[in-house]
C-alpha cells in the first residue's frame, strides 16, 4: 500500500470528520434546570463505534479547538496498568489524536502519550515495557480491547505515515532510568526527565502526601514538558502552553461483588498513574493515602482535588467504557457498553458513568451506586471538598447522543 503525507492524511481526516458530525443532535438531560453558572456538563455517546464515539463527544462539548490551541504540546494519559479492558481502549486514544490532528485551523504543536506502569525499566523482570501492560501489550492480553495495536504500535504506525509529532513516553519513578527528582526545569539534567514534588497534608485523615507532576522532554522538538507551567527551552519558558487530557476506563477496581478502598477505576484514580511513588520517609503516595490500613477513599479523593486545582489543571477527561470490567479490571467477562463519556472535571464524570453505565449492569453492586454510603462517594465527595465537580446529580446537565436505528448493531451484552 503507498504512504501518504500528513497533508493528505489531515485532509482526509477533516473530510471524515465532516460527514460522521452530521448525525441527530444530543439530548440534553437535566432533573432540575439550574442556572447555567451552577451547570457541570457532561457529553456521552453510545452504540457507536469507537470512533464515532469519540468524535461526537469532542463535537458536541465545542469541538477540540475549545480545548487545544494551534501549537498547544497535548500530553495524554491513559490507563495502562493491566490487559484486556483494564487500560484505555487504544482505538479511542487513536481516535482522538486523530481529532487533535485535525484541528480546524490546524495543529501544529506535539502530541506526548505519556502514562506510569509502576513498573522498572528493563532490563527487571516485571518491566514497564513488557507485553504485559499497554507500551508492548500482546494481542492475547488485549481480549475486549482494540486488537490492531498496542500504544508502541500506534505511535509507530503515525511515523510510518510522516506524522513524527505523536510520541510516547513511559514514565517511572525518581531514581529509575532517567528521572530524577528536581524543582523544576532549569534542574534537569541534559537528556533526563524530573519530578517536582510538593507536600500537603489531608483533613480527611492526617496524613502527609506527596504530589507530584512529571517535566517530559519531548523526543520530538526536544524541549522540556513542564506540565503546571508550560514548554522550556534554552533556560526559559517559550510561552508554549502545555494541555493535559486523561484518558480513564470504566472497571470495578476489586473482583465480582467486593469493594475495595477505591470503588471503581476510572477518572478520579486515573491519576495514579502521573505520580512519582518514590516519596519522602514520612510521607505517603496517592495511592498509600487512601489505601493503607485503615483505608480512607475520602483522603485519596481530596488528594486528587489538590493536584488538579493546585498542579496540573487538565484540559478535560474523556473516559472510554467500550467494554466495562464490572467484574475487575481484567476479567474477561466484561459488559459491551459501547459508551464514552466527557467532562472538564473527574467528579461529575466519575459520578455519571459509574451510576449510569457501571452501575445498571448488575445491581447487586450497589457499592458502584455514587449515591449510596460507599467508598466510590467518598473519594468522590474528598475531591468535591476540594472545589472539583458536583456530586448533585441537579447541576448536571448531560448531553446524549445515539446513532440513527439503522446504523446500530446490537450484540449481547455481557461477554
Amino acid at each position: 500500500m503507498s504512504s501518504i503525507t500528513r497533508r493528505q492524511f489531515l485532509r482526509k481526516l477533516s473530510a471524515l470528520f465532516a460527514f460522521q458530525f452530521i448525525l441527530p443532535e444530543f439530548r440534553k438531560i437535566n432533573p432540575i434546570p439550574q442556572p447555567q453558572s451552577q451547570q457541570f456538563e457532561v457529553f456521552v455517546a453510545s452504540l457507536g463505534t469507537p470512533v464515532v464515539n469519540v468524535q461526537q463527544v469532542i463535537a458536541a462539548a465545542g469541538g477540540i479547538q475549545r480545548f487545544v490551541d494551534f501549537d498547544d504540546v497535548v500530553v495524554l494519559k491513559p490507563n495502562g496498568q493491566w490487559p484486556n479492558q483494564g487500560y484505555t481502549n487504544t482505538e479511542c486514544l487513536k481516535a482522538l489524536i486523530d481529532v487533535i490532528l485535525a484541528r480546524p485551523g490546524g495543529f501544529a504543536g506535539e502530541i506526548i502519550i505519556a502514562e506510569h506502569v509502576h513498573r522498572a525499566p528493563p532490563p527487571a523482570a516485571d518491566n514497564a515495557l513488557s507485553t504485559e501492560y499497554c507500551w508492548n501489550m500482546f494481542a492475547g492480553n488485549r481480549l475486549n480491547n482494540w486488537p490492531d495495536m498496542n500504544y508502541f504500535q500506534l505511535v509507530d504506525d503515525y511515523k510510518n505515515r510522516r506524522i513524527a509529532i505523536v510520541t510516547a513516553l513511559p514514565l517511572y519513578d525518581s531514581g529509575q532510568g532517567e528521572f530524577d527528582r528536581v524543582t523544576g526545569p532549569s534542574a534537569v539534567r541534559t537528556g533526563r526527565y524530573g519530578w517536582v514534588a510538593s507536600s500537603y497534608t489531608t483533613s480527611a485523615n492526617g496524613r502527609r502526601i506527596q504530589l507530584s507532576y512529571p517535566i517530559l522532554r519531548s523526543s520530538h522538538s526536544g524541549n522540556l514538558v513542564d506540565l503546571e507551567n508550560g514548554v522550556w527551552k534554552d533556560g526559559s519558558y517559550t510561552g508554549q502552553k502545555v494541555k493535559l487530557i486523561f484518558l480513564p476506563t470504566l472497571n470495578n477496581h476489586s473482583d465480582y461483588n467486593h469493594e475495595d478502598y477505591a470503588g471503581p477505576t476510572s477518572a478520579i484514580k486515573c491519576h495514579l498513574g502521573i505520580q512519582d511513588f518514590n516519596v519522602s520517609s514520612g510521607s505517603y503516595t496517592l495511592h498509600g493515602v487512601g489505601y493503607t490500613s485503615p483505608i480512607s477513599p475520602q483522603a485519596m479523593g481530596e488528594s486528587v482535588g489538590q493536584l488538579i486545582t493546585q498542579l496540573l489543571k487538565p484540559a478535560f477527561y474523556m473516559t472510554s467504557a467500550i467494554y466495562t470490567g464490572y467484574r475487575g479490571r481484567t476479567d474477561p467477562l466484561a459488559a459491551y457498553t459501547r459508551t464514552v463519556g466527557l467532562c472538564t472535571d473527574p467528579v461529575t464524570l466519575d459520578y455519571w458513568m459509574c451510576k449510569y453505565v457501571m452501575y445498571p449492569i448488575d445491581r447487586i453492586q450497589t457499592f458502584m451506586n455514587p449515591d449510596n454510603n460507599n467508598n466510590l462517594r467518598k473519594a468522590l465527595t474528598g475531591a468535591n471538598l476540594k472545589g472539583v465537580g458536583t456530586i448533585d446529580e441537579t447541576k448536571m446537565l448531560v448531553h446524549r447522543w445515539f446513532p440513527p436505528r439503522d446504523n446500530r448493531v446490537f450484540l449481547p451484552l455481557i461477554y
